[in-house]
């Protein structure tokens, strides 16, 4: 699926401009717990983590700048990597869809997807046909995923508003032992099976902050996870976004999870993935305003996408 053209409500004069529903409803979870004071995404650290405090660090001061990453690739105004938006607009045009959100934290990239969709929708830019959506928000801390349930359960009015039903569920997992997400695979697969989907789209973001040594020890239950995806008859997408790809490393973990997708797929398989748009991948800058303080904001992401429909 291709966009006409996007919406003032989300680009506007060379700049981003975040989804106002999203913006309003991330900014009245921080009223709520009455952490707005406490925003300064310029003192935070990148990446989170299993206590309560740093969970609530990162959803107050990281949240809109994630969100902001994946709406740019969704909306991909320079046509600079259309595949991945056309893979996400296309996954997420119509029926069921099962997501599959890794090291999920608070969700602001999943929302963001969901975001932008239902707003290009709301402005008449893409069709606005039913949309069932599971996601299974899988992350080591359980405070960021009950962050991700409150920010979701506010948005729901306004994206059944335009066809779009989110359901979440969360698994609180540590990545680093693949015997644990093998068991919420198991459930994930059996839930799909009985709603007769076979869609799927992985994503996970940000993990780069994690260092080599950190995303090494996610590698086999990111590899297991990329087996069990890749049945012949699933249709299943993988979607990696990170701020930027300095280093080969891990542009090199991402090619393994993408030869595990291969190996499973004889030569007539229509995968998209190449080892030159993964390893390849181009940092993009952009901007974008907070809405929160006003600033204009500088931010840069890598998305590596490969899929097997």
């Amino acid at each position: 699926m291709s966009l006409k053209h996007t919406p003032q409500t989300l680009w506007d004069k060379g700049q981003l401009c975040l989804a106002k529903k999203l913006c309003d409803a991330y900014t009245d979870f921080l009223n709520e717990k009455g952490w707005l004071k406490n925003y300064q995404p310029k003192n935070s650290s990148d990446i989170g983590g299993a206590s309560s405090a740093e969970a609530q660090d990162h959803v107050t001061n990281r949240f809109l700048n994630s969100a902001a990453r994946m709406q740019y690739v969704c909306i991909d105004v320079n046509n600079e990597q259309p595949r991945s938006r056309m893979m996400v607009l296309d996954q997420l045009a119509q029926g069921e869809i099962f997501i599959l959100d890794l090291a999920a934290g608070h969700g602001a990239g999943t929302l963001a997807i969901l975001s932008t969709i239902c707003e290009l929708r709301h402005e008449k830019i893409i069709p606005t046909l039913p949309l069932n959506v599971n996601i299974r928000g899988i992350d080591m801390s359980p405070d960021a995923l009950n962050y991700y349930a409150e920010i979701l359960e506010k948005l729901k009015p306004w994206l059944a508003a335009n066809a779009i039903y989110a359901k979440l569920t969360f698994s609180v997992c540590d990545l680093n032992i693949s015997g644990q997400i093998n068991e919420i695979l198991d459930e994930f697969f059996e839930d799909a099976k009985a709603k007769k989907s076979n869609r799927f789209l992985c994503t996970i973001s940000a993990v780069s902050g994690i260092k080599k040594e950190g995303v090494e020890r996610m590698m086999d239950s990111l590899k297991l996870i990329a087996a069990r995806l890749s049945h012949r008859k699933k249709s299943s997408s993988w979607l990696w976004v990170e701020p930027k790809l300095e280093k080969s490393w891990l542009g090199a973990f991402v090619e393994t999870i993408s030869f595990t997708l291969k190996q499973i797929f004889s030569g007539k398989s229509s995968l998209t993935a190449t080892e030159e748009d993964i390893s390849n991948a181009p940092t993009r800058n952009f901007q974008w305003i907070d809405p929160i303080n006003d600033h204009l904001t500088h931010s840069r992401v890598v998305v590596m996408q490969f899929k097997n429909l």
